[in-house]
């Protein structure tokens, strides 16, 4: 699926509240998808980057055949990553050249596993909220979105910009239309989506992921204000202070629920490593 190792998983704690799940899929068209992700052990790595979280019931997390594209999560049951989704995900990484990037330098590796861990990440905060009766302001999975941004730049400062970059391609990537009642939906426009993610990691670092500013961009390269995929000066100037409310609300609402020793050895670990390191 991606050029991804599991080499941070050598002696890593784990969450032994989550449970995963490869459920092998009637399709064949999917087989692959479903020994590549075993064999990568995406999973056991999620396992192991949530080890400090101290949940009060069991959680599980799936890669299943959905029969559609996606599925959210419902209260009090599985989170499931869809196999459907994951080849969406590698027919859109097909626009990058194999050994090439785009001009952000997303590779086909980054936009595959940046897409998955987002969805993944996703799916599990939607959980996260769930099990702990979290307060949400607005709706639940524009909520679950952002915490999912947080958690994807707790990763390090390499393997976060591989993800935030990757699946900000994705979001970008979508070809979806939207209209009338597509606008009823519990998730925002994959556009928008786009933006939050930019936003929030741009307030978390204007250097390293600043090339979806406009005004940064605009400076560096002398690219127009209104080019899409920037995020325009009224925007960006917020930005900071979104991720500061992100950050407040994990450390008030879940902080509470964490292991501090596990933490600091989750956040000291190398994650998403190549296989040849």
């Amino acid at each position: 699926m991606c050029g991804y190792a599991s080499s941070a998983l050598s002696a890593a704690p784990r969450n032994d509240m989550i449970d995963i799940a490869y459920v092998e899929p009637a399709n064949a068209e999917y087989a692959p998808l479903y020994e590549g992700l075993k064999r990568r052990k995406v999973l056991e790595e999620l396992q192991a980057f949530l080890a400090p979280l101290k949940l009060p019931r069991r959680l599980t997390v799936q890669v299943a055949q959905c029969d559609q594209s996606n599925r959210l999560y419902e209260p009090g049951g599985p989170v499931t990553i869809c196999y459907e989704y994951v080849a969406r995900l590698r027919q859109l990484a097909q626009t990058i050249p194999a050994n090439g990037a785009t001009d952000a330098g997303v590779t086909r590796e980054d936009a595959i596993i940046g897409g998955f861990v987002q969805a993944t990440l996703q799916r599990t905060a939607s959980a996260i909220i769930d099990i702990f009766d979290l307060p949400v302001w607005g709706r639940e999975e524009d909520a679950a979105d952002k915490l999912a941004a947080f958690l994807m730049l707790q990763f390090g400062p390499e393997a976060s910009a591989r993800l935030i970059k990757g699946a900000a391609f994705f979001f970008e990537a979508s070809d979806r239309t939207w209209t009338g009642a597509d606008f009823a939906d519990v998730e925002s426009p994959e556009s928008q989506r786009y933006f939050n993610y930019a936003c929030i990691a741009l307030g978390a670092d204007p250097h390293e992921f600043g090339a979806f500013s406009a005004v940064d961009r605009k400076r560096r390269v002398g690219a127009s204000p209104g080019r899409s995929g920037l995020l325009m000066p009224y925007r960006v100037h917020k930005c900071p202070r979104e991720y500061t409310d992100e950050r407040w609300a994990f450390q008030t609402l879940l902080l509470p629920h964490v292991d501090r020793d596990l933490l600091r050895e989750v956040l000291a670990r190398d994650w998403l490593k190549p296989f040849d390191q």
